[in-house]
């Protein structure tokens, strides 16, 4: 049921953040499909972004770049930072991460609305 909800939810909230700013410019089905195709590429880079941090990809980067400065303090900071795991991680990565439904959908759902604003603007 929660699935069903972030569906409908993001089918009806692109077209109709579309339709807002439709209503600020020429009304023409051109102009409609231009609008839907930028707010959809926007929306799923900014899904895909959060995708990406939610499923902790950056992670063994940032657990290198820590580690390197770690090894490059000079021992009277190392000593400081000997019990601080942020500074001293002893694994890459966590064990579980969490990913957000609506982050899935969200990103699905803007990408279809860009595939068929694309064949769309083809077909016209």
């Amino acid at each position: 049921m929660k699935k069903t909800i972030h569906v409908l939810l993001w089918f009806v909230f692109t077209p109709l953040l579309t339709l807002i700013f439709w209503l600020f410019t020429t009304h023409t089905l051109v102009q409609y499909i231009n609008i839907i195709f930028y707010i959809a590429i926007t929306l799923t880079i900014l899904s895909f972004i959060i995708l990406i941090v939610q499923e902790g990809v950056l992670d063994p980067t940032s657990y290198g770049f820590r580690r390197l400065k770690y090894q490059l303090t000079n021992k009277k900071h190392k000593d400081a930072l000997e019990n601080d795991e942020f500074f001293k991680p002893t694994q890459v990565k966590k064990t579980h991460y969490f990913v957000s439904t609506w982050v899935v959908t969200a990103f699905y759902t803007n990408i279809f609305y860009v595939l068929l604003s694309i064949v769309i603007s083809f077909l016209i």
